[in-house]
């Protein structure tokens, strides 16, 4: 349980990260790819083992670190774009209710156990994750963009789903050259797209700056014990207890924290999610 608890103390540390970076003026783009950097640094310099660059290609969990590097952050600028375009709270609802797809892989495909009580708790923790980021306004989302939280909604799945598969089959004890490696992707691929954006853009700003690589170091810090506990917590637990109670705990404490640090406002019926989301960490672990 400590393993679960620091993943999700590390994860909601990432939130609160994030909303301070706009109060920094910190861009998202230079501080993300030195996150990956720093993350990947960390994850090889600790690996108890010897082993060589060389020979990473030959293990057999390469590929899938691959594949996560790159679907980790795309999906990360999906999260934006679809923020940009269909808003907040339907982009965040959408993230988190992702969990259905390595939940349902886990119960049909590994065959992990369902009974009443933590069937019941996973449906409540999906009406959690709604109420709590549910907003009473009239937004109007723009048709054209409805594919966007559908592909985060599919890639998020998937990137649980493989980080799962790939440690029940292929990681074994060496997690944190697995994590190395999908950092060091997520690293090359950020680096592209900031060479990219001041070439097109011509525009010096789009030198890395000193600030973004402070705030990007820090992440990367949290980034690494984040993944490194979650990699560890999988090990530990059924993929239908393992990721509900993770993404219910960082939805209501990523609200609570906005509203506590940030002051942003809940109104009675997120406070019932929040509740809610207590109430489905209970039932999946007495179902358990």
């Amino acid at each position: 349980m400590a393993f679960l608890i620091l993943t999700i103390v590390f994860s909601v540390s990432i939130v609160i990260t994030f909303r301070l970076f706009s109060r920094f003026n910190i861009d998202n783009l230079q501080a993300i790819t030195t996150n990956y950097l720093v993350a990947a640094i960390l994850g090889f310099i600790f690996h108890p083992e010897a082993y060589t660059f060389s020979e990473l290609p030959a293990r057999p969990w390469f590929i899938f670190s691959c594949i996560i590097g790159v679907t980790f952050i795309l999906t990360f600028f999906l999260f934006a774009l679809s923020a940009q375009k269909v808003g907040v709270a339907v982009t965040s609802v959408t993230s988190k209710m992702s969990v259905v797809i390595p939940v349902s892989v886990g119960i049909m495909a590994y065959a992990e156990p369902l009974n009443t009580i933590k069937f019941t708790g996973i449906m409540v923790s999906l009406l959690a994750f709604y109420l709590t980021f549910r907003k009473k306004n009239n937004q109007k989302i723009d048709k054209r963009f409805i594919i966007l939280p559908i592909l985060l909604f599919l890639g998020n799945g998937a990137n649980d789903t493989l980080t799962k598969h790939s440690q029940m089959f292929y990681i074994g004890d060496e997690f944190l050259l697995f994590l190395g490696m999908v950092f060091t992707v997520g690293f090359f691929i950020g680096t592209t797209l900031i060479i990219i954006k001041a070439i097109r853009n011509k525009d010096p700003r789009g030198m890395v700056q000193r600030k973004n690589l402070i705030a990007g170091t820090w992440l990367g810090v949290l980034n690494f014990g984040s993944s490194y506990f979650f990699i560890v917590g999988l090990s530990l637990f059924e993929s239908s207890v393992f990721f509900p109670i993770f993404n219910v705990s960082i939805v209501s404490l990523s609200a609570l924290a906005g509203f506590f640090f940030f002051k942003e406002r809940l109104k009675p019926i997120n406070w019932i999610g929040i509740l809610l989301a207590v109430c489905a960490i209970l039932l999946i672990a007495f179902g358990s």
